[in-house]
């Protein structure tokens, strides 16, 4: 049997008061597409955001867990890699970089200005493989629009070196569809359809 999988999937959301949070841009909708194919051969875990949790459950994906915060994620994710030391990750969740302070309660609305005070949040990515270093791990990366395939293949092999990850799925922002690489230690293959690179991506864990 293969490795047992954790996949995580959709946005972190982190607090600025009770009410309000910073997010990014994020569906889940590659996490929950990999966790459908991959449980029909492994056992899977999938975190996700509350979008993509209902994603999941439309699926009808079982074992499914809804973050919050990126603090949230880490907690989550290292507990369970305690519990798998020889599992594998595919970290596909837009993790929020920045956090505020959080306000007690609602900030009022009607402010004609409100000022944020931001501080960087841990890096996830960098913390996996000392959680588990028998691990297979899988970094994503989604680079700046407008970034050229030999850029691309630098910024995730960058990536790799400082997770070390076994591998990076690296693709743009607005060209999803078309601009995708799966990066590893020797190699870098590249895409122009990204259900093509998703199913490379499920043989890889399978094969790992």
């Amino acid at each position: 049997m293969s490795r047992p999988v954790l996949i995580t999937a959709g946005a972190t959301r982190n607090p600025i008061d009770r009410m309000r949070y910073l997010s990014a841009y994020s569906s889940g909708t590659t996490g929950v597409t990999l966790a459908n194919a991959l449980s029909k051969e492994t056992e899977v875990t999938l975190f996700g955001s509350p979008e993509a949790a209902l994603r999941a459950e439309a699926a009808g994906l079982p074992q499914i867990t809804v973050y919050g915060s990126t603090r949230d994620l880490l907690s989550r994710m290292e507990s369970w890699c305690q519990a798998h030391p020889d599992g594998a990750i595919i970290h596909a969740a837009a993790v929020g970089d920045y956090e505020a302070e959080a306000a007690e309660g609602k900030v009022e609305s009607g402010r004609t200005d409100w000022t944020l005070q931001l501080r960087p949040t841990p890096k996830i990515a960098n913390e996996i493989r000392g959680w588990m270093p028998g691990g297979f791990i899988v970094t994503f990366k989604a680079a700046a629009p407008q970034t050229s395939s030999q850029s691309l293949t630098e910024i995730a092999r960058a990536q790799l070196e400082r997770t070390r990850s076994d591998l990076v799925f690296a693709n743009v922002i607005g060209a999803l569809e078309q601009s995708v690489q799966i990066v590893e230690a020797r190699a870098a293959e590249s895409f122009t359809d990204r259900q093509r690179a998703l199913e490379t991506l499920v043989r890889r864990v399978l094969d790992a």
